[in-house]
């Protein structure tokens, strides 16, 4: 089976990288099991919180890129798009993933998961705990480890249901006072390029014109395009072309769907003019690509 998977659905996760999991729906790793992804874009179905404990590795999500080193934390979602390279030969970092049906299953509430900060479309997905916090954090994660290696026990499932819940409100304290510092430091521009990424990322599939985001944050285009240069070096126009080829990226080496289907999938209007658009951006044909993803 190939590594090079663009969309990693939970039972080729659990399939390919867990050592103990209930099921296809909740599992613990290390990050050594998961470098074999290193370099290539791609999605989880699953959600991930996981710990740098050792090393160093850039670490890209929704084109943002951070740093990870020892304490970093990762929290993605279904709706990041993930990459994990240039990492140190020492790098090792410990995950978490579950699906949402595990922590909801008996949970009145099935909307329990967006009641966390953490987890919405617009959130900060890599942070960087204080040391203390990240030791409470990791031991919470060798709870995890013990109780899934007692495959006997009876109410092994209900455990590590009750302990990744613990896990979550742990997170949260940590997210929560993390982000009243950043937010407290941020200028102007910098919140606008927030909202704009975050509003990319949410609407790049049905619109790719800079004049809509700049309408949807009321500042002309010109305003928003500058503030956007000088924030990050590339244009709003640049972000959202981006993030439409990154799509189209992780669909494309998804073989089991058709370039007509990845060119509906983003709302082109057809498989032509996605074609045109993706070679303008990337230099090779669709098709071209999923040749090169491939070997």
């Amino acid at each position: 089976m190939s590594k090079k998977i663009a969309q990693l659905s939970f039972p080729k996760f659990v399939d390919l990288y867990a050592d103990k999991s209930i099921g296809t729906d909740f599992f613990i790793t290390e990050e050594k099991h998961l470098l074999a992804l290193s370099e290539y874009p791609y999605r989880s179905d699953g959600f991930i919180i996981g710990i740098c404990t050792r090393g160093t590795a850039k670490v890209e999500v929704n084109l943002q890129v951070y740093d990870a080193r020892p304490d970093a934390m990762l929290l993605a979602t279904p709706f990041h798009v993930l990459r994990i390279y240039d990492s140190s030969p020492d790098f090792l970092c410990r995950f978490v993933v579950f699906s949402r049906s595990f922590l909801t299953e008996h949970n009145i509430n099935s909307h329990f998961l967006e009641s966390f900060s953490f987890f919405k479309t617009s959130s900060t997905p890599v942070i960087f705990p204080k040391h203390d916090d990240a030791k409470i954090l990791l031991e919470v994660f060798s709870l995890i480890q013990q109780t899934l290696q007692r495959e006997e026990h009876t109410y092994r499932t209900e455990i590590c249901r009750s302990n990744l819940t613990t896990l979550l409100y742990e997170v949260a304290a940590v997210y929560e006072h993390q982000h009243v510092i950043t937010k407290n430091k941020q200028t102007r521009k910098q919140e606008l390029n927030m909202l704009f990424q975050n509003l990319v990322f949410a609407q790049y599939k049905e619109h790719r014109n800079v004049q809509y985001y700049a309408d949807a944050l009321y500042v002309s285009p010109k305003h928003l395009t500058e503030t956007i240069k000088e924030a990050t070096g590339k244009t709003a126009g640049e972000w959202i072309d981006d993030a439409v080829v990154l799509e189209a990226k992780v669909l494309l080496r998804n073989h089991e769907i058709s370039i007509a289907q990845v060119a509906d999938e983003i709302h082109f209007p057809d498989q032509s003019s996605f074609g045109k658009y993706f070679k303008k951006q990337t230099g090779f044909s669709p098709s071209e690509y999923r040749v090169k993803a491939s070997s």
